[in-house]
């Protein structure tokens, strides 16, 4: 069928977009660089297939991501597979796999992820995930380092302002232990603490006769977001649950260390957070922008996500999504950059092969019809060009007393 005006044929679906050079240029130039700040922390790069059995995307807690994971049947085994929407499981199958005994693993990826259906503000359906996964570690160390290479992350990222976030999955969970509740009732307690509905969350402690004591403790939940006297709010008034009271020791050593490294991050803190909690065990942390709605980053601990794969670990990461980030990293990151003349000259060749060898960027002009810039000026986007002197082909610049080129 002809493709109609309405519907051209490069028309793409809703949700995916190409990256034209500058942005693909920027997107790789950011890949790069984390990657190589992954490694100076001790984290070794893995490139899982981006397609795998569903059952093994889906284990266990990761159930959470079915609906954005995008199914295919295998013509191969008859078996259904399916596209990766997040790289994690993927992670904690891998070092299942790898693992020996009590051996700490460090992991980074990057790459693209699909998702089958788009956020709640129509976002891209193929974000290019970047994170990091610490494997082997107990306790609020694996956590603070995390939390400091997400942090390293955004500061290479961008200049702007930046906020973290933190919350624990253990406050809200012990407060729903406490209420006794299981079964459906249990399950429709959970949603709207995760919406963070409290007229319905009072409505269905009411309903259920969990005790006034209970209820009330529920009520204070709600108000435990912001600065760091709101975790000794917590202990003064919830301490009597000995999760809260662990979970807000935990919050607080991992605060009082990342604010001492990363004096410029506001940190702040939401108690109340539950998103992810099928998935999460602990520590839960976002970092944001200014202007920004979305999370630019975000992660937690999930212990146990391997158990699926015969290796129950304690695990904690994050990751980050480039394409949003490309807006502020949209420049060009090819170095200096030479114009060469057109011609098969032997000299001339050989000129531009040492120059790129070296690192330089070495645009030959292909257009016979094209002559060299005249005068002072150089060709848009170019910082130097190759010129003949008589003998021998020199770099040249519109300030030949003043110009400095790169010693590579």
């Amino acid at each position: 069928m002809k493709p109609s005006e309405a519907s051209p044929a490069w028309l793409l679906p809703s949700g995916f977009e190409d990256l034209g050079p500058r942005q693909a240029n920027a997107l790789e130039y950011l890949r790069r660089e984390l990657l190589d700040l992954y490694a100076a922390w001790g984290y070794r790069q893995v490139i899982p297939p981006m397609l795998e059995h569903l059952e093994s995307l889906l284990t266990g807690s990761a159930a959470d991501l079915d609906l954005q994971t995008w199914k295919v049947l295998d013509q191969a085994s008859g078996r259904l597979l399916g596209f990766r929407s997040d790289m994690t499981p993927q992670m904690a199958r891998m070092d299942a796999q790898m693992s020996r005994d009590h051996e700490l693993r460090r992991l980074c990826y990057a790459g693209t992820v699909l998702h089958a259906q788009p956020d709640a503000l129509g976002g891209s359906r193929a974000p290019f995930q970047v994170g990091a996964e610490l494997f082997g570690v107990t306790g609020p160390a694996g956590d603070l380092e995390i939390l400091s290479l997400m942090a390293e992350t955004l500061m290479l990222c961008q200049d702007a302002q930046l906020l973290l976030d933190l919350g624990h999955v253990g406050i809200a969970l012990a407060l729903v232990e406490a209420a006794g509740l299981s079964g459906s009732r249990r399950m429709e307690l959970l949603r709207h603490l995760e919406r963070k509905a409290w007229a319905d969350v009072r409505q269905v402690l009411l309903e259920n006769g969990v005790p006034a004591g209970i209820r009330d403790d529920f009520s204070l939940l709600a108000h435990l977001q912001g600065e760091r006297q709101v975790l000794e709010d917590a202990r003064k008034y919830l301490g009597h649950h000995p999760a809260i009271r662990k979970a807000t020791d935990t919050l607080g050593a991992v605060w009082d260390a990342f604010s001492e490294r990363y004096s410029g991050i506001q940190v702040a803190c939401d108690l109340a957070e539950l998103q992810g909690h099928r998935y999460h065990t602990g520590l839960l942390f976002a970092i944001y922008g200014p202007q920004r709605g979305n999370a630019l980053a975000q992660g937690g601990r999930y212990d146990g996500i391997g158990e699926a794969f015969g290796c129950s670990r304690p695990a904690t990461g994050f990751s980050i999504d480039l394409r949003p980030l490309l807006k502020e990293n949209g420049g060009d990151h090819n170095g200096f950059r030479v114009w060469a003349p057109p011609g098969a000259d032997t000299e001339l060749w050989k000129t531009i092969c040492d120059l790129r060898a070296r690192g330089y960027t070495v645009i030959q002009e292909l257009r016979s019809e094209q002559q060299e810039p005249a005068g002072q000026h150089l060709p848009d986007g170019y910082d130097a060009v190759l010129r003949h002197d008589g003998e021998g082909w020199n770099l040249w610049g519109p300030d030949p007393d003043n110009i400095s080129f790169p010693s590579l």
